[in-house]
């Protein structure tokens, strides 16, 4: 008889809490090898940041028709890379006069290299034009990096409220550990994410800040998972005599067929982003990738030890009700009562 996959993860018998520290390794040498490229290298900052030249053509071609769409693009492609242009980003855009334009973005080039690219692209689409038509048709120009330093600085703002704010609720609704557990690995997911970025080189821009958004929020909802479930656990009678490394490794346990299916889930859907048509939204794809990887690895291996190593039971304060107390003072009196006359024996006897 086939046991299912969540008999089979019960079952298991890996300490995921014995093993904290030996998790640990991993991260810490992914977060040197990122600190030495950085400091090497800086990152590989996409467009946004850099800026660079922008390739505008129109054409007499409908491109919301695929067929017209790929074959103008596999004809703009020849012509960029016999120029040994790379890194290309293609937007469709359709204007009111002159007809559809593809535009291509890519890394600023000199002089020389844009006005024979720019003869290369009229040779190709627009050798009969007039010339005063081609300076509509054909342009070549330099762009600026689009995102502004107010930009950068909303962002780090958010993300320090967020992390401010999920910190007091779990603090209030599940105690000091909680707080500190949801801070930390917060944290930690956000640094791996941008470490593995800066280790694998991917391009920096803007859909990495906000797949950097989609990591914090897939991060919290695997903290808020666990803790939920482990302070079930611990209200339990029947593991009131478990230790707290008992504890938590039985919770990843009992989570984990869930967070592995939401973690698919998620992988799914960003594989599907890479195959969108806009560069915009395929430029989300690989972030939020490693952001999916990282945050579920960190919710198996870092949070079941991190929370062991941290937690202290909370004291709860037992509470008398008035009639309880009214039967303490009560008793109180009488035992000061019947103990007087004694007193009273006693002195007496000793003037006699």
């Amino acid at each position: 008889m086939r046991t299912s996959l969540g008999n089979k993860i019960q079952n298991c018998k890996y300490g995921f809490v014995q093993n904290f520290w030996y998790h640990l390794i991993a991260p810490l040498c992914i977060l040197v090898l990122s600190l030495v490229l950085i400091l090497c290298f800086n990152f590989n900052l996409g467009l946004d940041f850099t800026g660079g030249t922008v390739v505008t053509v129109v054409v007499e071609q409908d491109l919301t028709v695929q067929e017209n769409y790929n074959s103008v693009k596999s004809q703009l492609d020849d012509v960029l890379s016999e120029n040994n242009i790379k890194g290309l980003y293609y937007q469709q855009e359709t204007t009111n006069y002159y007809g559809d334009a593809i535009i291509v973005r890519f890394g600023k080039i000199d002089e020389q290299i844009a006005e024979q690219l720019r003869a290369d692209l009229i040779e190709t689409f627009h050798v009969s034009t007039s010339q005063d038509d081609l300076e509509r048709f054909v342009q070549v120009d330099d762009f600026g990096p689009n995102v502004q330093t107010s930009v950068l600085t909303s962002t780090v703002l958010a993300v320090l409220v967020g992390i401010l704010v999920v910190m007091i609720y779990m603090w209030i609704r599940h105690g000091t550990t909680a707080g500190f557990l949801s801070l930390f690995i917060y944290l930690f997911d956000i640094i791996m994410t941008i470490s593995i970025i800066g280790v694998t080189r991917i391009p920096v821009d803007m859909s990495t800040i906000i797949s950097l958004a989609f990591v914090a929020m897939y991060s919290l909802f695997n903290t808020y998972l666990f803790v939920n479930k482990v302070n079930s656990n611990l209200k339990q009678e029947k593991f009131a005599k478990d230790s707290k490394v008992e504890i938590s490794n039985m919770t990843v346990k009992s989570i984990l067929n869930v967070n592995l299916l939401f973690a698919c889930i998620l992988l799914i859907f960003t594989l599907l982003l890479g195959v969108v048509p806009t560069s915009s939204v395929r430029a989300l794809s690989l972030p939020c990738l490693v952001g999916v990887l990282v945050c579920f690895l960190s919710s198996v291996f870092i949070t079941p030890g991190l929370w062991s190593l941290t937690y202290i039971k909370r004291k709860h304060k037992v509470k008398t009700t008035k009639k309880e107390e009214q039967v303490v003072v009560e008793t109180k009196t009488i035992e000061e009562v019947t103990k007087q006359p004694e007193v009273i024996v006693e002195t007496e006897a000793k003037e006699n």
